[in-house]
């Protein structure tokens, strides 16, 4: 992989990995872990996907709210001076914002710091480091993190750590993670280490059609034709079959999606009220003045606020 394309793929990871963290964003769609969407970024991209000055402005402002205290967009600036895709790269200036993510208890950033020990980047390889990390981000239950996890005790010669496995798993699909998702389906429909169940590898499936991953449809076709066979309840057959017969349009490039992401991450963050210094009465970075017990008021974002500019304005 050309080392552009690869910073580009390491940003745009970085903000799918923020996204799950989003409530509201990671059960819109299912999520991609850090290698499935690095291997489909490479194959799309070859410039940057952060060069506009709309961009560029986003960045500051995640780093005014990294520095209030919010872990997630530590996460997000340590990932755009790693790359250089945003942000002049800097790896002093990686791992300083990667650290400060952590030490607010970022899932994002713990999993990310975790991934970085694992392969040495812009830190040392320090395997241990990295496992410590990793049940971190998994006590967040970051579903990356619980993905991860549950994958590496698969591995495992120990019949015992199965069941923790498929514990991990599972919460990871209820999370919409695509890997988790994919996975818990295939077990489910071929009957691997778990009790066969069609119809909810068949749902499994479906999801993942309905969310973009064209991936899914050839398997939710042998469900389908197996459940025919079976004699299963035609209305869960006929469900399968209109999924699959559903058509996705793509025509959003990646740098706008990117541009579009990080706006409304920035938004999220400021629209908390969690990350503003100049809240009076508290000064606990990642503290407001509701929490802090004292007699004080914040100023939140009106209910009127329709732009990015309304909310930090108000801020």
């Amino acid at each position: 992989m050309k080392l552009a394309t690869f910073k580009t793929a390491l940003l745009t990871t970085s903000i799918t990995l923020a996204l799950v963290g989003f409530s509201a964003v990671s059960h819109a769609q299912p999520n991609i872990t850090t290698n499935a969407f690095l291997a489909a970024a490479a194959t799309q991209a070859s410039s940057p996907v952060c060069d506009s000055s709309e961009c560029e402005a986003e960045m500051r402002r995640l780093i005014r709210l990294a520095r209030n205290g919010s872990g997630d967009a530590a996460a997000l600036v340590a990932m755009a001076f790693a790359s250089g895709d945003g942000l002049e790269q800097d790896d002093k200036e990686a791992e300083r914002f990667i650290r400060i993510g952590v030490r607010y208890r970022s899932a994002i950033a713990t999993f990310l710091m975790s991934d970085w020990y694992r392969n040495g980047f812009i830190l040392e390889q320090n395997e241990e480091e990295a496992d410590n990390l990793l049940e971190q981000a998994v006590a967040l239950n970051h579903p990356p993190a619980l993905y991860q996890k549950a994958t590496q005790l698969f591995a495992s010669d120990n019949p015992e750590d199965f069941e923790e496995a498929m514990t991990l798993l599972q919460q990871a699909s209820d999370e919409n993670l695509v890997n988790a998702m994919f996975l818990l389906g295939r077990m489910r429909q071929i009957g691997a280490g778990v009790e066969q169940d069609l119809v909810e590898a068949g749902e499994l499936y479906r999801k993942l059609i309905i969310a973009g991953v064209d991936d899914a449809r050839p398997y939710l076709r042998e469900v389908t034709e197996d459940l025919e066979a079976i004699g299963a309840n035609d209305q869960t057959i006929a469900r399968f079959a209109s999924t699959q017969n559903i058509e996705r349009i793509s025509v959003t490039g990646s740098a706008f999606r990117v541009n579009t992401q990080l706006t409304g991450i920035v938004r999220r963050l400021n629209a908390s009220g969690l990350y503003d210094s100049r809240s009076i009465g508290s000064r606990i970075r990642g503290v407001t003045c509701e929490q802090s017990g004292s007699q004080c008021t914040v100023t939140r974002p009106s209910s009127e606020a329709s732009s990015l500019s309304d909310i930090v304005g108000n801020n």
